[in-house]
Parts: structure tokens; C-alpha cells; sequence
């Protein structure tokens, strides 16, 4: 008998987990819209960036977040594994002929270029606004038209409004 409440519960517990999880994924309408408000608001929420980056992928130029993620998470690199991140970056994404390489105009490339044997934290800023500005311009505009987007929009339900008693009591007149 022990061991079948304890079966029970184990199975009680994951499913309520299970389900939370999964809750957590959808985002609520408010968040969709607000990536409406604010490509920052898109980039900056996990299930918006997952979406936009699928939209990207149907575009081909995924890489541009990509990249944009990269610069990111290299402004939080600590001394010893900056110069080797600074390189990644480079190979991947702004050496000409890079295998994901980004549309960045000649003096960006260049002045990027010239940071990268000996990187500051704001190494790749340029460079990164100029990718996030041409993913704002561009393709978020498409993404708030795509059907990926609209699809988002109409899956997310309004919140539930709870009424009080005395809101109750005075609509019964």
C-alpha cells in the first residue's frame, strides 16, 4: 500500500510539473503584443526569439540572430575566453566567405575587424546594431505578417477576468 501512494503521487507530481512546463512555453497575449511594441521586447522573450528565429529560417537569414545571440553572449565573456569567442565570431560570421556570413557594410566590417585581436566587451556593438537594425527594418516587419505570428496571436486567449461579488450584485439589477 506504501509503495502504491508513493507510485501515485510520483505520478501526481510529474504530470502537474508536466503541465506547468508546458504552460510556461505558451506566452501570454500580453507578451505577443508586446512584440508588436518593441522588436527588443521579440529578441529579449525566449518563446519570441524561438518563433522569430523559425520565421528567419523559412527566410533563409537566420543567421543574422545568430549572430546577434553570439555578439550577446560574448558583452558577458570573462578575459581568458574573450579573444578565442572574438575569433569564433569572426570565422562564422564576418570573415568574407564566413559560413554564416552577415550583410555588413565595408567600414563596419572593417572596423570590427581591426578589434579582433585584442577585444574590448563592446567589440562587435557596431556591428551588431547594424544587424539589428537591418532584422528590424526587415524581416520583424514581415514577422508581424506572417502567419506564424497571426497564428500566435489568435492561439493566445485573453485572461480571464474575475468579477467581484459586489460587481455581481450590482449587475443582477
Amino acid at each position: 500500500k506504501d509503495f502504491k501512494s508513493r507510485a501515485a503521487n510520483l505520478i501526481r507530481r510529474r504530470t502537474t510539473e508536466a503541465t506547468l512546463s508546458e504552460k510556461s512555453l505558451i506566452p501570454s497575449r500580453e507578451d505577443v503584443l508586446s512584440w508588436e511594441e518593441s522588436f527588443d521586447h521579440l529578441l529579449r522573450h525566449r518563446y519570441g526569439q524561438a518563433l522569430f528565429r523559425a520565421f528567419l529560417r523559412t527566410e533563409f537569414s537566420e543567421e543574422n540572430l545568430e549572430f546577434w545571440l553570439a555578439c550577446d553572449e560574448f558583452k558577458s565573456c570573462k578575459e581568458p575566453k574573450r579573444s578565442a569567442k572574438a575569433k569564433k565570431i569572426y570565422i562564422d560570421f564576418i570573415a568574407i566567405g564566413a559560413p554564416k556570413q552577415v550583410n555588413l557594410d565595408t567600414e563596419t566590417r572593417e572596423s570590427t575587424i581591426a578589434c579582433i585581436d585584442n577585444p574590448s566587451l563592446d567589440a562587435f556593438d557596431r556591428a551588431q546594431r547594424r544587424i539589428q537594425g537591418l532584422m528590424e527594418k526587415d524581416s520583424y516587419q514581415r514577422f508581424l505578417k506572417s502567419e506564424l505570428y497571426i497564428n500566435l496571436l489568435r492561439r493566445t486567449s485573453y485572461p480571464i477576468q474575475r468579477r467581484t461579488t459586489t460587481e455581481l450584485t450590482n449587475n443582477k439589477s
